[in-house]
């Protein structure tokens, strides 16, 4: 009996410790970012099917620099939405509550939540590393933190932010301009042509990273939205004189318009050659 206990013991402990560090409900991760006073990460993941959120986790979740750092500033929750890996139906349905809740319409999305549940801060794949996406979460937390989280919604696609605050600041941080894209996700037929032809490229992407800060004012009719993001878009298109969607303004660290623009045909390098005319620059490489 006391072989077979030990057998046991050994069989479970390997398995547990490989996702130790990861909790999978929400009211756990909740006590635990309370007593330890971290904010939680809060992975939006399809862990058995999602070819970016598998690339995140070997880039970046699995690697012991993110290990390091995590254990010292955040309290990790894992929210799966897989389609071979069994779940119990409890969690089944937490998951679900919880993406409906934060608007979550892709994966991977992260979110930095407060002890309270409250979003600070998004992120997604990121290339880089685990240095290069740490400093991002760094930045995404301290922003919450330093008040640049009342905007509490999700961005739809990784890169982008919904605070324009945050945008604003990150625009004069780093030395770029911000593309501000007026757009309706869920029902704007020429947004979503828009989104799948440039944005969601490898190409858009890579020069998004360098050039621009991304921001989502988005004007859903099923998505849910705080009112605190309802107030702010709506403020914006009538600073900035919005009359259809998509519109894409360009602004400088100062909120400045430089530019604007709207779908356009070719693909991501027709788009982009667009884009930097409006901006006044031409991209970094």
């Amino acid at each position: 009996m006391r072989i077979a206990s030990l057998a046991a013991l050994l069989f479970v402990i390997p398995v547990a410790a490989q996702e130790s560090s990861w909790l999978t409900s929400f009211e756990d991760a909740k006590a635990a970012a309370k007593k330890d006073k971290k904010v939680i990460l809060a992975d939006f993941t399809g862990s058995d099917w999602c070819g970016w959120c598998i690339k995140l986790k070997n880039e970046v979740f699995s690697k012991p620099e993110f290990q390091t750092w995590a254990e010292k500033n955040v309290i990790l929750l894992e929210l799966d939405f897989p389609k071979n890996v069994p779940q119990s139906d409890d969690i089944k349905a937490q998951n679900k509550e919880l993406a409906k809740k934060y608007g979550i319409k892709g994966y991977p999305t992260i979110l930095f939540l407060d002890a309270e549940g409250k979003q600070i801060g998004t992120l997604g794949y990121k290339p880089g590393g685990p240095a290069a996406w740490t400093k991002l979460a760094d930045e995404q937390i301290k922003g919450g933190a330093a008040g640049g989280g009342e905007i509490a919604d999700a961005a739809s696609e990784e890169g982008w932010i919904t605070s324009y605050k945050a945008a604003l600041a990150k625009a004069k941080k780093e030395k770029k301009a911000i593309l501000a894209d007026f757009t309706g996700t869920d029902w704007c037929g020429w947004c979503i042509k828009l989104k799948d032809e440039v944005f969601s490229k490898p190409e858009f992407k890579e020069w998004a990273d360098k050039n621009v800060v991304l921001l989502e004012v988005d004007f859903p009719r099923k998505k849910k939205q705080s009112p605190e993001l309802k107030k702010q878009n709506q403020d914006l298109a009538q600073e900035f004189g919005i009359q259809g969607y998509p519109t894409i303004v360009f602004l400088d660290a100062k909120g400045k318009k430089l530019g604007n623009l709207g779908y356009a045909e070719g693909g991501p390098a027709a788009w982009i050659a667009l884009a930097e005319k409006e901006i006044g620059k031409k991209s970094k490489k």
